[in-house]
This record gives C-alpha cells, structure tokens and sequence, in this order.
C-alpha cells in the first residue's frame, strides 16, 4: 500500500473513533443529567442519538451505544417518566434489533410488566412473557410461571393449569414446579372444584417444597376442610402451616375462627345436668322484663 494511501486509511479510521467517541461522550452526557434528575432533558439527548444511528447496519463499535441509548431511553419512559406507551417502543426496537439474545428477552420481560401492572392488560403480558418462555433465556421456567399466574388472574382456570403442567414436564426439578403445582390446586379452588384441589393442594405439600410453598398448600387443604365442616382436621394443618406461612397472623385468625365453629357447633350431651341447666337458667333469664 502506497504512502498516501496508507494516510487515508489512517484518516479515515481516525474520523471514525472519533465518531464513536462523540456518540459515547452523549451517551455519558445524558445519563449525568438523568442521574441530575433531568429526565425529560436526558430522554431528549438520548433520541437525539438514537435518530443520529438510525436503525440500519452500523459500525460494530456503535452497535453497543445504540442499544445501551436505546435501554436508557425505555427504562427513562417506563420508570422515571410514566410514559409506558413510549417505554413499549424503544424495548420493542431492542427486541428488533437484537433478536434471541438476552437483552431481547429482558425487554420483552419489561413489556410484559408493563402490560400486566401498568396498563391492566394480562393478554398482552401474556404474549410477552410466553416469548421469553419459549426462547433459551435462563429466566424462561420464571416466565412460563407468569403465563399461568396470568391466566389465572383473567379467570382462565382451564389454561392456567395447562401453562402450570407445561412448566412442571419442563423443568420437573425446578423451585417453579413447586409453585406451579400451587398455582394448579389454587385454579381447582377457585373453579371450585374442592375435591381436585384438595389432591392438588396435598400433591403441592408433598414435593417438598420450600417452605413457604408448603404453607400456602397446607393452608388451601385447610380451608377446604373448613369449608366441609372438618373442623378439627383444618386446625389440623392450619397449624402444620404456621412456621412456614408469610402471614402467620392471618392463619392465627383463620384457626381462630374455625375453633369458634367449632365450639358453637357442639351440643349438649344427653343427660349432661349442668349444661342443661345452664341452658335454662340463660334461657329464663332472657323472659325476665
């Protein structure tokens, strides 16, 4: 290569790196407003970069200040604007741009949080996380038990329990499982449909499970028994559930209740003399003026 070649080269690799450098000086220079608690001003600067690179091919070395911009931009929208319609453009364009691989999946999996606990949309949520499930992210057993919670949320009992067996024959050893297997007697209950629950519930104990998962199964098996007038065997494993339950007050007033039901539905023996007459005493009592 002759010498003024060699020059040209040199100059146009120079002019180059000194691109890359200018969008990543932006770059740096938007998040220090944002961390200023300039958001709006940041989420400006980084569009600015963003309609600078385009969506097309380009150098390798602006590839990553595109997608760390165009993170920035969607995690600015989502959570420090509120503007979640906006958030949902920039992660759908990572998901475009960068298809099957990690953060694909996280961007999906913020849509999907966006749909579900912003905007009350479960169908779309769905959508988002059975993408992550399905792909080879490491999170996809976390995603495909998201599915099934949203599928019970809407009321869809039948498909929740298919999405929780999917995520059982998938991942059999997975602390997911565990969860599913809840989540598959919680959708019995709920249709109520007390004996597949109970099965269900009993099955979810079984696994061995960590322990909260084991208290929340105890305590559904619990209140079935209630329910059917099983008083002592509901106190029975309401207590079983104590030391693992997340609300161990709340069980405290669930066994309460069910040992005050039980009291009041005991009756007097035959020939128990005092509680007769204790019974009449309160009873002629009352016909006192």
């Amino acid at each position: 290569m002759s010498r003024g070649a060699l020059v040209a080269a040199a100059a146009a690799l120079g002019m180059l790196a000194a691109g890359c450098s200018s969008a990543a000086s932006r770059l740096e220079a938007a998040n220090a407003l944002r961390h200023q608690g300039k958001a709006a001003e940041a989420l400006s600067a980084y569009r600015e970069i963003l309609g600078e690179l385009g969506d097309g091919i380009i150098p390798k070395w602006e590839t990553g200040v595109r997608l760390k911009a165009l993170q920035y931009a969607a995690d600015v929208s989502y959570l420090d604007l509120g503007d979640y319609l906006g958030a949902i453009g920039y992660y759908r364009r990572i998901v475009s741009l960068h298809p099957g691989t990690e953060d694909a999946w996280k961007a999906r999996a913020a849509i999907g949080d966006i749909y579900a606990q912003r905007l009350g949309d479960r169908q779309a949520a769905i959508a988002q996380y059975a993408a992550v499930a399905g792909g080879e992210s490491p999170e996809a057993p976390r995603y495909q038990l998201l599915v099934a919670r949203c599928y019970l949320e809407i009321k869809n009992f039948e498909q929740a329990r298919t999405e929780a067996r999917i995520l059982r024959e998938r991942w059999p050893q997975g602390a997911e499982a565990d969860e599913a297997q809840l989540l598959t007697a919680q959708a019995w209950a709920l249709e109520d449909r007390p004996d597949e629950a109970m099965g269900a519930f009993l099955a979810a104990a079984e696994r061995r499970p960590r322990p909260e998962v084991a208290a929340l199964a105890l305590e559904g098996a619990a209140q079935i028994h209630a329910r059917a007038g099983r008083l002592d065997k509901a106190i029975e494993l309401y207590n079983q559930a104590m030391p693992g339950h997340p609300n161990p007050e709340a069980l405290r007033t669930s066994i309460e209740m069910v040992r005050v039901r039980r009291e009041a539905a005991k009756t007097v023996t035959p020939g128990d003399r005092d509680a007769a007459l204790d019974r009449n005493v309160r009873s002629r009592t009352k016909e006192i003026p």
